[in-house]
């Protein structure tokens, strides 16, 4: 992890995400850290004594059974709050949240402003939100499916812009499985002509097939 010292690449991601406007306190002392692929980013401070605003990259989030294997829980690709529910409390949380690539975030230490912030109302529903997000992520990746077929195939039709998707490492980790798995079901998929490739790492649902049709 590293900080950056660059005012006008912090105020263009403040500006791009409308950060202040989710606050109603004024003159928050924000900062940019980096974070390097495989990085947690909960280890390398106390989550509970900052905020971090996922503007760049992608966080996985998992925890560890008691096997020692990871447990995906989801992987955060678009604009995402850190540090949520240890502001609301809950510092022994099992999850781990690493880098899946190169992240920046907007980070606001929590010093002098924890307080302050606890009767902040606009930031205080946007807490809410962003917790209920998180809530949704969990519940979705725990609807039980027959099998993965099933599941990439309800992943498809419903998550997906288009019924397509890039990437089979990051799908794999969407749908709490191995690469592996994920490749031996998209090449079934293929041949059978449910799944078109469309070019490396990138499939598409058929248009005339859909999951609980008779094809499955």
């Amino acid at each position: 992890m590293k900080q950056l010292h660059d005012d006008i690449l912090l105020n263009s991601y403040l500006e791009q995400y409308k950060i202040a406007s989710l606050f109603d306190t004024k003159g928050l002392p924000f900062r940019l850290c980096q974070y390097e692929r495989g990085e947690i980013l909960n280890n390398i401070h106390d989550p509970s004594l900052f905020l971090q605003f996922v503007v760049e990259g992608a966080v996985h989030i998992y925890f560890i059974r008691d096997d020692g294997q990871r447990s995906p829980v989801c992987l955060t690709e678009e604009f995402t709050l850190l540090g949520d529910m240890e502001f609301c409390g809950e510092t022994s949380l099992p999850f781990l949240s690493e880098a899946h690539r190169k992240v920046i975030c907007v980070e606001l230490p929590l010093y002098e402003y924890r307080n302050i912030l606890l009767n902040d109302n606009t930031f205080l529903r946007f807490l809410l939100h962003s917790i209920a997000h998180k809530m949704t992520l969990v519940s979705k990746a725990e609807i039980t499916f027959s099998g993965l077929e099933e599941k990439l195939l309800h992943h498809l039709k419903y998550n997906c812009p288009d019924q397509q998707f890039q990437g089979v490492e990051t799908t794999a980790i969407h749908l709490h499985c191995s690469r592996r798995q994920l490749q031996r079901i998209l090449k079934s998929l293929t041949e059978r002509k449910i799944l078109e490739k469309q070019s490396k790492g990138t499939y598409k649902l058929v248009s005339h097939a859909s999951p609980g049709t008779d094809e499955f």
